[in-house]
């Protein structure tokens, strides 16, 4: 046979061939997505809770309102659902969604009785980013063993014993928003001050003192904590996006850097930060020396290296699970605090007789400078008090939904079961913005908490459950001696300040934040002290 007819012949059936594979991978192709339709559709075991077919069906309805061509919006968008199916919807083919305050105990229960893991696709941190750390860890017992090997070093007996490190780091912050008075820090002219970026040095100067035994000395820095903001924001901002696409985060942070750096200079500033961290742990894993005891305390990763009293296994304690342990703890110490302080603030300065009546307040117990006070002492002022909760309330901290996955038990609500296994969730931002529980909720209304004292059974701020907030006694030091030092002996006045672009929360990024840009927050112009 002709040898041109043989290649003829070969090339055909290899044609043929190649349309057949294809063919035939592509009827397959659409063979699972009609089955995956078919399961989530019907099939699911949650496939009978009210939503959006859309959401029930794809994740990419989810995207479409966090991602492109909106930008994290979808926590905004739930209330609007909520309100069109009811309390209780389904959000995406995996989640379900619950607006109801008086379900938050069940939810986030407590007790080995009633386990809850955390959602990996929710809190998305591959192996090469921020797994090592507590509050990344999915699986319940994981997680408690890391808590409990951490909680003592921020319970209220270890606050209290760190109070002389808030007191003298908040009397640096004074110090320093005097001398700015009469300087120009790139903010608008003399005596402009982002307080944002000035609460965020006090609170990350506390807390990276406590971890490390030194801290990072923000507060000498001309713009004060604004190099630091920017990157936890650049960080966080990622996360809408790493959930849909965890694989390719994954492989980005495990890039050198310089290709990192062209892929996406933003994630380059983050894996910097974080190989100062490794460096930092590292050298307190190798090196005895006495861990900071001569400042009346001993630093978090000094005692993981020599307290044996400490359980967690080896494993638990290389350098880059600590470090992990370290990035998370210096975040979450930094940026919701300062931004409350800043919220704050900034409604004080607003609200003109709630600021005067908390001065009046503060008088009393701050006579003149130099007066000591301590934490129960500040406590036990009431408007104070309702003062730094109506702060926390507004502030929004952890805006976003709050997944919980119960292991061991079904849920129901009203008509409807939630079966084991199925990530169930509340929303911090939609409770504290419910009008039927906070009557004009965009409103900073501390006297709401005087006369109603059951409402801080809805209170979410600091989460609820085995996985609530780690630090809150910390935060909550850093807010009373915050507050109470600025307000009575600083005068300022608002400057620059836009409440829609810099104070109210716009964006739904895990934290609450008010604008994507780097250049916003509460700014003021600094008027001098008050006088005693």
């Amino acid at each position: 046979m002709d040898k041109n007819i043989l290649i003829g012949r070969f090339d055909q059936v290899r044609t043929i061939s190649v349309a057949k594979v294809f063919g035939t991978l592509l009827t397959l192709w659409l063979a699972y997505c009609i089955a995956i339709v078919v399961y989530r559709v019907w099939f699911s075991p949650i496939a009978k809770i009210p939503g959006p077919k859309l959401a029930a069906l794809t994740f990419w309805y989810e995207f479409y309102y966090d991602v492109y061509p909106h930008k994290y919006q979808y926590g905004f968008k739930l209330r609007e659902l909520h309100n069109k199916y009811g309390p209780i919807i389904r959000i995406n083919p995996i989640h379900v969604h619950i607006h109801d305050h008086a379900y938050l105990d069940t939810i986030y229960a407590s007790g080995n009785a009633h386990k809850r893991d955390r959602c990996s696709w929710s809190h998305h941190s591959g192996a090469k980013t921020l797994s090592g750390a507590m509050l990344e860890a999915m699986d319940h017992d994981l997680h408690k063993m890391r808590r409990n090997a951490t909680s003592s070093f921020f319970s209220k007996r270890n606050v209290q014993v760190l109070e002389p490190l808030v007191v003298n780091t908040t009397n640096r912050l004074l110090a320093r928003l005097k001398q700015d008075m009469h300087r120009d820090i790139g903010e608008g002219g003399k005596g402009i001050v982002n307080l944002n970026y000035a609460f965020a040095a006090m609170t990350m100067d506390i807390i990276s003192e406590y971890c490390f035994g030194e801290g990072m000395n923000s507060m000498e820095r001309s713009q004060y904590g604004k190099q630091m903001l920017d990157i936890l924001h650049q960080g966080i901002q990622m996360r809408p996006l790493a959930r849909q696409f965890p694989t390719f985060f994954n492989w980005m942070f495990d890039l050198p850097p310089e290709y990192v750096g062209y892929l996406s200079p933003d994630i380059l500033p983050l894996n910097e930060f974080n190989a100062g961290l490794l460096r930092r742990i590292t050298k307190i894993m190798d090196f005895k020396d006495d861990g900071g005891k001569g400042t009346g305390h001993q630093s978090i990763f000094h005692v993981f290296r020599d307290d044996p009293n400490v359980k967690l296994p080896p494993e638990e304690k290389t350098p880059f699970r600590l470090m992990a342990e370290s990035s998370v703890f210096i975040g979450a110490g930094t940026e919701t605090t300062s931004r409350t302080l800043a919220v704050t603030i900034y409604y004080l300065l607003k609200e003109k007789e709630v600021g005067m009546k908390l001065l009046e307040e503060l008088k009393r117990i701050l006579p003149v400078r130099g007066t000591t006070v301590s934490l129960p002492q500040l406590e036990a002022l009431p408007y104070l008090s309702a003062v730094i909760t109506e702060g926390l309330r507004v502030a929004h901290g952890v805006s976003s939904r709050q997944p919980r996955i119960p292991t061991n038990e079904d849920l129901t609500y009203g008509p409807y079961k939630i079966p084991r296994g199925t990530p169930v969730m509340e929303s911090a931002y939609l409770i504290h913005t419910d009008p039927k529980i906070y009557p004009e909720p965009m409103s900073f209304r501390p006297q709401r908490w005087l006369d109603n004292s059951d409402l801080k059974k809805n209170w979410f701020a600091f989460g609820r459950g085995s996985r609530s907030c780690l630090g809150m006694n910390l935060a909550t030091s850093e807010l009373y001696f915050g507050i109470a030092f600025v307000w009575r002996w600083m005068e300022l006045e608002i400057w620059g300040t836009s409440e829609e672009r810099d104070v109210q929360t716009n964006y739904d990024c895990f934290i609450g934040m008010t604008s994507l840009g780097t250049e916003s927050g509460v700014r003021v112009r600094i008027l001098g002290k008050r006088m005693e």
